[in-house]
């Protein structure tokens, strides 16, 4: 196994392990069971359980999410804006449903304000990329009279957290496999939201 493949194989099981047990209940012998190596070949790798959690949020927070989201046929649907947020809505949605951001999604919310080391967990710093991306967007709505004078900030917050809020409540309560009811309930945000900021 190569070193690189094996530090991403051990990220892989800590993140699985996290998401599943939390910080405290996950254990360095459980990762290195999980990766299928012994306990002190992890420390090849990582100084410590700490180092490998401080790699985790590393690793998520260096993802730019307006690379993933962000492509030329949304930007495109921009000259619709109503269709333009339907669709970075959906796109938000099917992004934080992958495998990967689900099990860091529900990380986060299990050690939410959790101190490890010089870190802490939050969902400010979760989506602090896409606040900006957001504040960009709704900031040119509104100089090209979109919509309506409002402050790009309130607008961009007020798009996001209801959006998480969904994902997150279906994350908890198992209901992933029907992923029609949250695109339902989207949808209902995004009119809900365009009426209410349209010119």
């Amino acid at each position: 196994m190569k070193q690189s493949n094996t530090k991403q194989l051990i990220l892989s099981a800590a993140l699985e392990l996290f998401s599943q047990h939390g910080y405290n209940g996950a254990s360095i012998r459980q990762i290195a069971r999980a990766v299928g190596i012994r306990e002190s070949a992890i420390y090849n790798h990582y100084k410590s359980k700490e180092e490998i959690f401080l790699a985790i949020l590393v690793e998520f927070k260096s993802r730019a999410i307006s690379e993933k989201i962000l492509s030329d046929d949304l930007l495109d649907d921009l000259s619709n804006p109503e269709k333009f947020l339907r669709n970075l809505a959906e796109r938000l949605i099917n992004y934080w449903n992958t495998p990967q951001e689900r099990k860091f999604i529900r990380l986060l919310l299990m050690e939410q304000f959790t101190r490890i080391g010089n870190k802490e967990l939050s969902t400010t710093d979760y989506l602090s990329e896409l606040r900006k991306m957001c504040r960009l967007i709704f900031g040119e709505m509104i100089k090209t009279k979109i919509v309506k004078q409002y402050n790009p900030e309130i607008l961009a917050e007020q798009f996001i957290a209801p959006l998480f809020l969904i994902r997150t409540e279906h994350l908890v309560s198992g209901e992933n496999k029907n992923m029609s009811t949250v695109f339902k309930i989207v949808n209902m945000h995004v009119d809900f939201f365009w009426a209410a900021i349209k010119n």
